[in-house]
């Protein structure tokens, strides 16, 4: 034999390939490159499917407004009267295609269908008691298509959870993601300073809102993540952005008069605050500066403007009202509509506590409420407090295991702030467990675990979260010239971190 022939290789053992080149490089053909880009495209298809899910959330209202704005307009999350009378929202069928699309997908690359991540266990033990919910209410006579319409808001917060953590797998996506939200805030900005300028001539009076009311937790999110960019650590060129951008959204933020907004952005704010001064030791004495500044200048501020009636005045008269309101105002009687609802609600949480009432069934009214059926037809069906909403509808196990749910996320969101090595991610963490605590004071006073948009916007929240620690690794191996993103400590800009 010569000693050029090939020698037979022994079993498990790859031929050496000449100049370095892997044995499945020097064998690859066209076609095998064209099959391996054509399943890169088909994987990121419900990737960008997922950021079109988070276009729509911050940009799509959930119904018409008075002054059309265009995407008011859009049949997202309701059909057009020809359609009208369908199983679910076109929202909600994006979402089942894009999960049926990964399925898909991940089978056709030999992987789990679906991963449910740390939070699986609480979804499926809260959404047990939801489904026991329906059938407790079925049983005792509740209306199928209310019972639909209570329902629908846990299905999409676990639907887009789960889209979330089976499509994010990069830095790259979270911070595009986030530049969704930014820029759709941004949007809705323009969209309400031409209702506010350009309509209504900065004329307020006889308007309560201008715009949505979940358009006002929506701006305020994204001021809170100004804030936490300002704390902690941050991307500078959304921080730019932002802060270009803070004047209109402070400006819509106010003339959309929603009282709780401002509660929401003092209570995301202090909790950023309170988590950067735990995952940052070396920063502690900035923050306490900081905080010693800030809280004097808001509590003169209120004291000092509550009662006057100007544009930038307004915020400190609305705090004060949400406590102590003029009689014989709008919003003297909020309050006492809510109290006398909220009255009701608990009334109902006694009689049925253990197990609820399960779905479709109007919650008693010891004291009569005032008939606004007009403008809501579902209104002793779905108060404004949807927290003792859902204690009402599934007793105190249901509502025990929303509470475990909620726990989950913003202590797992914690702990991730403290331990990711990004300080980018760091921050995301930090935005998380804020929107949470925010989206728990908008659901106590004002609709928001009922709000298609909201639930939504925390289901891809805390799929997110959740593929933070595996994002951060890939960060730490990743080479330096693949990273994108400038992110700079937040005490000095200049300066940038390795």
């Amino acid at each position: 034999m010569s000693r050029h022939a090939v020698e037979p290789l022994r079993a498990g053992e790859r031929p050496a390939v000449a100049n370095g080149e892997s044995f499945s490089s020097a064998h690859e053909t066209p076609s095998t490159r064209t099959e391996e880009a054509a399943t890169h495209r088909d994987v990121s298809a419900p990737v960008i499917g997922m950021y079109i899910v988070a276009a729509c959330v911050v940009l799509v209202e959930t119904q018409p407004l008075a002054i059309p704005v265009l995407t008011d307009r859009l049949h997202v999350y309701y059909w057009p009267a020809s359609l009208a009378g369908r199983v679910d929202r076109p929202i909600g069928m994006l979402l089942l295609f894009l999960l049926a699309l990964t399925v898909h997908l991940r089978l056709r690359l030999r992987e789990r269908a679906l991963e449910g991540g740390p939070l699986l266990l609480p979804f499926a033990c809260f959404l047990l008691c939801v489904a026991w919910g329906v059938v407790h209410g079925l049983s005792a006579g509740g209306s199928v298509r209310i019972i639909v319409l209570e329902v629908r808001p846990f299905c999409y917060l676990f639907l887009s959870y789960l889209l979330a953590y089976n499509l994010v797998t990069t830095t790259r996506q979270v911070r595009t993601l986030l530049w969704v939200i930014i820029i759709g805030a941004g949007v809705k900005a323009l969209q309400g300073m031409y209702i506010f300028l350009g309509v209504l001539q900065g004329r307020l009076e006889g308007h309560r809102e201008i715009m949505a009311h979940e358009e006002s937790f929506f701006l305020a999110v994204v001021i809170v993540l100004f804030v936490i960019f300002s704390l902690h650590h941050r991307d500078r060129r959304q921080y730019q952005t932002i802060l270009s951008l803070l004047p209109f959204l402070t400006v819509v933020l106010i003339a959309n008069q929603r009282r709780v907004a401002y509660l929401e952005l003092l209570a995301g704010a202090g909790v950023a605050w309170a988590l950067a001064f735990l995952q940052a030791p070396s920063r502690r004495r900035r923050l306490v500066k900081i905080l010693s500044v800030s809280v004097p200048l808001i509590v003169l501020y209120v004291l000092a403007f509550h009662q006057n009636t100007t544009f930038f005045a307004r915020p400190a008269g609305a705090l004060v009202s949400m406590f102590y309101p003029e009689p014989n105002t709008k919003s003297a009687e909020s309050n006492l509509y809510r109290t006398i609802e909220n009255r009701n609600l608990l009334a109902t949480i006694r009689k049925h506590r253990i197990l609820g009432t399960g779905f479709g069934l109007p919650f008693l009214q010891p004291t009569a409420l005032p008939d606004i059926g007009q403008w809501n037809p579902y209104y002793l069906h779905i108060p404004h407090n949807t927290i003792l909403w859902v204690w009402m509808r599934l007793g105190t196990i249901g509502f025990l295991a929303l509470w475990v749910l909620i726990g989950a996320i913003v202590v797992r969101g914690a702990l991730f702030a403290r331990r990711l090595r990004d300080p980018y991610l760091q921050c995301v963490a930090i935005f998380v467990v804020s929107v949470t605590f925010m989206e728990l004071l908008a659901a106590w006073a004002d609709y928001q675990l009922y709000n298609l948009r909201n639930v939504l916007y925390l289901g891809l929240m805390a799929g997110v979260l959740m593929k933070l620690p595996s994002c951060d690794a890939d960060q730490a191996t990743e080479p330096p010239e693949g990273r994108r993103g400038e992110v700079v400590p937040a005490k000095s800009p200049q300066r940038a971190v390795a």
